[in-house]
């Protein structure tokens, strides 16, 4: 490798680098969220949320990795007109294409990046991800023990602990089952425990009182008891027996399905499927779609604040256009080619006008003060 090119490389792996700290905390931060609160109303501990957090950090990167190595290189190819390098380079005439031909090494650098987090780490962590939560969803025991809480473990269900030392210690039970409306109960206890038996868990409920309000003669029917069980079972869910996403396939599953799927599933497994694929490619184009708009037109000594505006409208409308076409595979599996469009015709346009002529000594700002020298 040129020494030139290893010098602009480190220019714009610097920028990667702190554009991807940067993004990755703000939307990897906004993302766990999402979970906290099903964390807190499942009674799991702090701890809990880093397991959460861990297995999102792959899809995070898959949407940071391309911004940050569009904003890398528009920030480093900005600095390099405004200090005039780019001037000095082209005066050895040196063409587009060669000038940049370490912003080139960096797209394919950052295309093989993606090609790990989305082909492998994504798939992997966001099985891990939904099997966690399964698993803190069928954790009743951690739901229902909150003292001084309402609980809803269910549509029509609700469960008040006045106070609790563990699942065989509860203390002021109140269970409101409202499932259905013509037939609601509401059970008091002194105290209560809940065991987990072959056919679910149970709440054994002891010295208490039940209510049912019976809509059809308008009466309250009352039944006193010393224990009374009741079934949680219906409320758990079977982690080993939930659907799998998507997002939880490898691509080549997801393009070849061992299962017979419907048409719209078709739709969600191919799309996702070819997005594993095309997902890398737009490492490089966008890279080199963002090059191409801040090095065409004319250089001047007003700075280039357009231009970088329009690189930027580029590299995001090109990965819009993506997301837009993955879309419509969705309701149509047979125009999944039409999703690799994007980042093809970004990729061969691109390299088409940076490889358009060579500049020349006369292509740098003359001794004169003149703002604006054709390229």
């Amino acid at each position: 490798m040129r020494l030139i090119d290893r010098y602009f490389l480190k220019q714009t792996v610097q920028p990667f680098v702190f554009f991807t700290l940067i993004l990755t905390c703000v939307i990897w931060l906004a993302q766990s969220l999402r979970v906290i609160d099903l964390i807190v109303n499942n009674g799991q501990s702090a701890r809990i949320l880093i397991d959460f957090a861990v297995p999102l950090l792959p899809q995070v990167m898959s949407i940071v990795l391309p911004v940050a190595a569009l904003a890398a290189v528009i920030f480093s190819l900005n600095r390099s007109l405004v200090d005039s390098e780019m001037v000095v380079l082209y005066a050895t005439g040196q063409g587009r294409l060669s000038a940049i031909r370490a912003v080139i090494i960096f797209g394919v650098l950052v295309s093989l990046i993606l090609t790990v987090v989305v082909i492998i780490l994504m798939p992997i962590g966001q099985q891990v991800l939904r099997d966690r939560t399964a698993e803190v969803r069928a954790d009743i025991a951690a739901g229902l023990i909150q003292d001084g809480r309402f609980i809803h473990p269910g549509e029509g269900l609700t469960v008040y602990i006045r106070e609790q030392n563990g699942p065989e210690d509860m203390r002021g039970l109140l269970v409101h089952d409202a499932r259905d409306p013509d037939e609601a109960v509401t059970m008091h206890a002194r105290r209560g425990v809940l065991t987990d038996t072959a056919q679910g868990p149970r709440l054994v409920m002891f010295d208490g009182m039940a209510q049912r309000h019976d809509r059809a003669t308008g009466g309250l029917n009352l039944l006193q008891f010393e224990k009374l069980t009741y079934d949680l079972s219906s409320f758990g869910i079977d982690p080993e027996s939930r659907t799998r996403k998507p997002s939880e396939y490898f691509f080549w599953e997801l393009l070849w399905p061992e299962e017979e799927l419907t048409e719209r599933r078709r739709g969600r497994f191919v799309s996702e499927g070819h997005e594993h694929l095309t997902t890398p490619l737009y490492g490089l184009a966008i890279v080199l779609v963002a090059a191409a708009v801040m090095l065409g037109g004319h250089f001047s000594r007003r700075g280039y604040f357009w231009r970088v505006i329009a690189a930027a409208f580029a590299g995001v409308g090109m990965r819009i256009a993506g997301i837009v076409i993955q879309n419509m595979v969705k309701s149509n599996a047979d125009i999944w080619p039409l999703m690799y469009l994007p980042p093809f015709l970004g990729t061969v346009v691109a390299l088409w006008f940076l490889s358009r002529g060579r500049f020349s000594e006369s292509s740098t700002p003359p001794a004169d003060l003149s703002d604006e020298v054709p390229a």
